[in-house]
């Protein structure tokens, strides 16, 4: 009777094995043997796991995928101080797990050193680097969620979402990042692709340096320190990207060009910057297309030139524009709404050109206390006074004298009163004043 028994025991046994897809690999059931069952897969091999925590550090040394049955249901928890996931083969991917790290130290939470390595639906909770690439090419991250978890670090000290160095041709998509240093950090990483992006409350949203060829397109980011950063870079193209409320910081700007070149910005929203569309020491950039609206300075230009800045918004700032130092630039066709222009021939475009007055920004470099005084009555009044050089100034030769059909329509500045020329009249004593007084000071 015991014998048979065990005979069918056996046989519904090796009918459920049978009963198993061919081609799906193993369905992890020890929680405690992830990385041994790793070591036992065959390349090419795809390893699902079941619902539940597996504990870390893992290794990914040859070509198979690892994925999770349920999305997010497979939790990879890590304690260490080296990364919770090293992926060293080309040819692997990781999807569907949720990955938490929360130490802070160097070593990243997924560390990428083999080529073609594809990074899907992860959800990440690091203390360190989220995702970091080094000398691995045409990779993906792709609908995955990166977040800071540790309690009481200063932005300074926080780890980015995704870093690559000497990583190329890397697609980086439809990922959100929060609460990190930089969003996505690309070093030496030339021809990565960067669309669909959301990234909130980081430094710089997006961020290159010493790149070529980089796309940012389609991306979103809000209340960082700046949106998008190119620095030291050529042939960059940032379009159709949405950048607000980067203003928490005196160095806030929606999209910053520095030492950049050959670049295209185009066609991106920055709204509610310090600074929409910083541009300092950069050369044959063009910056087209871009609504610029309801920031502090809509445009900086500083030492740049050979510069084309043409069909542009500039809608409820509170400054459209200033330049220094930055002549040789074309500006053209762009819509300012506080310009008042005459169009003799009705070709919609103005016969007067639209000159960006450096005064304040040249005061204001040599003497950084008269910031206090930006866009006050005095200042204004004084700046309409300056007049040296006018013939140098940045200019828009022939501005828009109204907004295009298709642009949406900016909200009216209120007319001042008899009470807001009062406070006009004070501030403008009280700047003249304080210049005065400086200036003794300084004799």
């Amino acid at each position: 009777m015991r014998a048979a028994a065990f005979r069918w025991c056996l046989w519904a046994l090796l009918a459920l094995a049978a009963s198993l897809p061919a081609g799906q690999g193993r369905a992890e059931q020890d929680l405690a043997s992830l990385q041994a069952l790793l070591d036992k897969a065959e390349p090419g091999e795809t390893i699902v796991l079941k619902p539940g925590t597996y504990e870390g550090p893992i290794t990914i040394d040859k070509p198979l995928t690892l994925r999770s049955e349920q999305e997010g249901a497979a939790v990879l928890r890590h304690v260490g101080i080296g990364p919770a996931v090293s992926i060293e083969a080309d040819g692997a991917t990781v999807a569907g797990l949720s990955i938490v790290d929360e130490a802070v130290k160097e070593e990243p939470t997924v560390l990428v050193t083999g080529h073609r390595a594809v990074l899907d639906s992860l959800r990440i909770r690091t203390g360190a680097d989220g995702i970091a690439a080094r000398d691995a090419d045409e990779g993906a991250v792709t609908r995955t969620t990166i977040e800071w978890a540790a309690d009481g670090v200063r932005m300074a000290d926080k780890g980015n979402g995704i870093d690559l160095y000497n990583a190329h041709r890397w697609r980086l998509a439809g990922n959100t990042i929060r609460d990190v240093h930089d969003g996505i950090y690309m070093e030496n990483s030339d021809e990565a692709f960067v669309a669909g992006n959301v990234i909130e409350r980081s430094r710089y949203g997006v961020h290159c340096m010493y790149t070529k060829g980089t796309v940012i397109e389609r991306n979103e980011g809000n209340l960082n320190v700046t949106g998008a950063m190119v620095m030291t870079a050529r042939q960059v193209t940032v379009t159709g990207n949405t950048f607000t409320k980067q203003s928490e910081n005196v160095n806030s700007q929606g999209i910053l060009l520095y030492d950049a070149h050959e670049t295209v910005v185009a066609d991106n929203t920055v709204d509610g910057n310090r600074v929409g569309l910083y541009v300092e020491q950069s050369t044959a950039n063009r910056l087209e297309n871009n609504r610029v609206s309801y920031n502090f300075i809509g445009l900086q230009l500083l030492e740049s030139s050979e510069n084309t800045v043409a069909g542009n918004q500039f809608l409820g700032n509170v400054a459209d524009a200033q330049a220094r130092g930055s002549e040789n630039n074309a500006l053209t066709g762009n819509y300012w709404d506080s310009f008042r222009g005459i169009d003799a021939d009705g070709d919609g475009y103005s016969d007067i050109s639209y000159a960006i007055n450096p005064f304040f920004q040249g005061l204001t470099q040599k003497r950084p206390a008269f910031q206090l005084f930006f866009q006050s009555p005095g200042m204004v009044f004084l700046e309409g006074l300056y007049q040296a050089g006018r013939d140098q100034w940045a200019a828009d030769t022939a501005p828009l004298m109204a907004l295009p059909d298709s642009a949406p329509q900016a909200e009216q500045r209120p007319a001042g009163g008899s009470g807001t020329g009062l406070a006009g009249f004070a501030l403008l004593a009280g700047t003249v004043l304080f210049i005065f007084s400086m200036r003794r000071r300084s004799i």
